[in-house]
């Protein structure tokens, strides 16, 4: 059989990238109109607080000054320190919304500080400190919106710049798939105690979660995230080095997508609907938000649909169970309606994760959900919103110098400079190249040019806080969670220069723990030592040939390596042509002599076996045989039709 290599050359198709938006307007259509509507509603309240304050009686002239600014009657007053105690908690509730989509704790703040000065009057409001009241909140948003107009003229003149060095760039982006026999690599010994870790993770019973971080079920670092993650790395390791197996591979898989129906994982959505939306509903799909579960596990479970089977398309496969008397089945089918749904709803087509918040990394999971269930079930899901999803990612979603906005408030339109980091760049690029790779390969290259750093072949992003973050962890200090994603984007994206020169560097450099055949980065979160592993198993367009193209037919219907002793046997290639299975296995430990189980034969038919004790099998009525191994080191088993 012929040995398919990694090395094999992609095929590629020059194209142009769109330009950047020189011109942009100060403010983009949908995110003008998302202000206009939270200005004019600020403008009614300013007006009823001013109609309040020109009575000239107690409480209303208080409640007036508290209707301009939370804290406004106290400040009015003279009253300075209850005034900066009310702004800060006002403060940290808006932190609170955009931390937890806790949209009710800053209106509860306001809230109560109106009716507390309307019960408890302070006196007379000096008419200067009022004016001053009245005037703080026009002037930050007339402060704010002349600094940001200076900084989008800066970035503005910054485009024009790139632009002419993009005019004189073509970008080589793969076809579908990249290339017409996949490439299939042998992962080595030291591979295969690395994908230990993810498989020990997985295949533990359903309701144990040991040795995944527990911070909180809200953020980063939530079980949902590191379940889909842990998904997504067993997926590149199986596509890329063993397609032609499945038993525990598929089982490990299997249960990541399987945990996140425990309430443990999905029962944070009861809170978020709750303050966010001011809903009691708790049903995590039927609603108008939340693509950080539908978008992220959307895109593992068609995945593993296209790798394995389609158990998770079956009626009630997903069923999130809240009690025994309470839970909402669904299916993948379910999870890609849900998300068509709220992105045709959407006016800016790309929808919250918490209530109210946009983030558009989010939102290249629920796009990547939508193309793999299109591809699997014949759906046009992805097709008929696809000129909208690039309008809103080019429009609404990207800087005019090329960056992506991190996150935007669909509620004031509102974006958070510092949620524009590297950190959130990165996967976004990766997780644009399957469905959007012009504007992939434009987001590459600007993050070459203008941000990454190289010292003597060493890459490495800027030293700022937020690349110094794990945010698996939420742990500071150390640039080990960004390279990893560094090295990720690159080899997606095909400079594997970069990509190679980052993972020598953190094996070099990071402790790495061994513990009961598993490795693992010592100082790196869960999270991030799965990100390290789709890294690792990667390729140039791995994922864009999972996504949009799947398995070759030869994959798909071929001899395949069905059962195997976990972990006695470590797989580190399985490959079929469609007629014979060649398989690379290594022992878990000391040697052992072991049963695998073939399947997916010609039943009846005669095989020639090489690497087992037996030299020759006649396939049984399902098309199975089964074969004696001893494994002492490295063995190659291969399984061909007898001439």
């Amino acid at each position: 059989m012929t040995d398919v290599r990694l090395e094999t050359q992609a095929q590629t198709r020059s194209v142009a990238v769109p330009p950047l938006d020189h011109r942009a307007p100060v403010l983009s259509p949908v995110t003008r109109r998302a202000m206009g509507r939270a200005l004019g509603l600020y403008a009614v309240v300013w007006t009823v607080a001013t109609g309040l304050a020109v009575t000239g009686r107690q409480p209303l002239v208080d409640i007036g000054a508290s209707l301009y600014l939370p804290g406004g009657a106290h400040l009015a007053n003279g009253h300075l320190v209850h005034g900066a105690v009310v702004l800060a908690s006002f403060a940290v509730c808006v932190l609170l919304w955009w931390m937890i989509g806790a949209f009710a704790a800053p209106l509860a703040v306001w809230a109560i500080d109106v009716v507390a000065v309307a019960v408890i009057s302070h006196g007379q409001a000096g008419g200067a400190e009022l004016a001053l009241v009245a005037a703080a909140v026009p002037a930050l948003l007339v402060a704010s919106f002349t600094w940001h107009a200076i900084r989008h003229r800066l970035r503005l003149r910054r485009a024009g710049h790139l632009n002419e060095r993009l005019a004189a760039r073509s970008f080589a982006v793969t076809t579908i798939p990249s290339q017409a026999s996949l490439p299939v690599r042998e992962a080595s010994v030291d591979d295969l105690s690395r994908l230990r870790f993810a498989l020990d993770l997985a295949l533990q019973p359903l309701e144990s979660f040991a040795g995944f971080d527990r911070r909180d079920q809200f953020r980063e670092a939530a079980l949902r995230y590191q379940l889909c993650i842990l998904g997504y790395a067993l997926s590149a390791f199986q596509y890329n080095s063993a397609p032609a197996f499945g038993g525990y591979l598929t089982e490990a898989h299997a249960r990541s997508i399987a945990k996140m129906s425990d309430r443990r994982v999905w029962g944070y959505w009861a809170l978020e609907n709750a303050w966010g939306r001011f809903s009691l509903g708790r049903d995590p799909v039927a609603n108008d938000d939340n693509i950080m579960l539908t978008g992220w596990q959307g895109a593992s479970v068609g995945m593993f649909e296209t790798l394995s089977d389609d158990r998770f398309s079956r009626p009630g496969a997903l069923t999130y169970r809240w009690s025994d008397d309470e839970e909402y089945p669904y299916e993948f089918g379910s999870l890609a309606s849900s998300i068509q749904r709220n992105m045709e709803r959407s006016e800016y087509t790309l929808y919250s994760c918490e209530p109210r918040w946009i983030y558009p990394v989010c939102n290249t999971f629920g796009v990547n959900t939508l193309a793999l269930h299109d591809r699997l079930h014949g759906t046009t899901h992805f097709d008929e919103l696809e000129d909208r999803i690039r309008q809103a990612y080019l429009e609404e979603f990207h800087r005019p110098d090329g960056r992506v906005v991190g996150v935007r408030s669909e509620t004031l339109g509102l974006s958070w400079s510092p949620w524009s980091g590297d950190g959130v760049w990165l996967p976004t690029t990766y997780w644009m190249h399957p469905t959007m790779p012009d504007l992939a390969h434009r987001s590459w290259w600007l993050m070459r040019e203008t941000v990454l750093q190289e010292d003597e072949g060493r890459f490495s992003l800027p030293p700022s806080l937020a690349n110094r973050c794990d945010s698996g962890s939420y742990a500071f200090g150390k640039a080990t969670f960004g390279q990893v994603l560094l090295a990720m984007a690159a080899r997606e994206i095909g400079d594997e220069e970069v990509a190679s020169s980052v993972l020598d560097q953190l094996d070099h450099e990071e402790t790495i723990e061994r513990s009961g055949g598993a490795a693992r980065y010592t100082g790196l979160s869960t999270q991030g030592n799965l990100y390290a592993l789709m890294a690792r198993f990667g390729r140039h367009a791995g994922v864009r040939d999972l996504v949009r193209h799947g398995l070759p037919e030869t994959w798909q219907n071929g001899p395949r390596l069905a059962e195997a002793a976990y972990p006695d046997v470590l797989v580190a290639k399985a490959v079929t042509d469609g007629r014979a299975l060649e398989c690379v296995l290594h022992p878990g430990g000391e040697p052992v002599r072991t049963r695998v189980l073939v399947d997916r034969l010609r039943p009846g038919g005669h095989y020639v076996v090489r690497g087992a004790t037996e030299v020759e099998v006649v396939a049984d009525a399902r098309g199975g045989a089964t074969l004696e191994i001893d494994l002492g080191g490295r063995t190659e088993l291969t399984v061909e039709p007898a001439p």
